[in-house]
């Protein structure tokens, strides 16, 4: 299989004129952790590599959140970040639906529906950080000030402990 080099996210970004670099990495979910091993692949520190969840809130409302990938989310602080109540993880499913993305591959850029964002607050002490490009094993490295510009991202603590 060949590694995608544009994909509705970058193409995203470009028609945005976000600047970004590009990095692909091998993707084995097998091996458990992506984020992890991204981050390893990259030569990047965990806190760095952000992942992106599709989440349902109060069960209507469908939403990406993005994180660190060594956090775990915390669906409480995602609602109330929206305005709402509660948060759950969306079905695979129904996210490649909305989005256009697989598993593994989910970004808020370039989504065939254009959904709120919510973007860990843990970013905002970052200069850049890496996030999914659309693909597995395919990330776009940007400034988060960028990805809220692009997205209109709400910015907020919503990571708990692990444990």
């Amino acid at each position: 299989m060949t590694s995608p080099t544009e994909t509705a996210a970058t193409l995203f970004l470009d028609s945005m004129n976000v600047p970004y670099e590009t990095r692909h990495y091998d993707y084995a979910p097998e091996k458990g952790h992506i984020g992890e091993q991204a981050a390893e692949a990259l030569g990047a520190a965990p806190e760095g590599v952000f992942k992106t969840l599709a989440v349902k809130v109060d069960r209507k409302m469908p939403a990406f959140v993005v994180l660190p990938v060594k956090e775990r989310v915390d669906f409480k602080a995602v609602a109330a970040a929206l305005g709402r109540r509660n948060a759950k993880m969306m079905q695979p499913d129904e996210a490649h639906e909305r989005t256009g993305y697989v598993q593994g591959g989910t970004t808020p850029f370039g989504s065939r529906q254009t959904l709120p964002v919510v973007l860990d607050a843990s970013a905002e002490g970052q200069e850049k950080i890496w996030i999914n490009a659309g693909a597995q094993g395919f990330l776009v490295c940007l400034a988060p000030e960028e990805i809220i510009r692009v997205t209109g991202a709400v910015l907020a603590k919503v990571t708990q402990p692990a444990g």
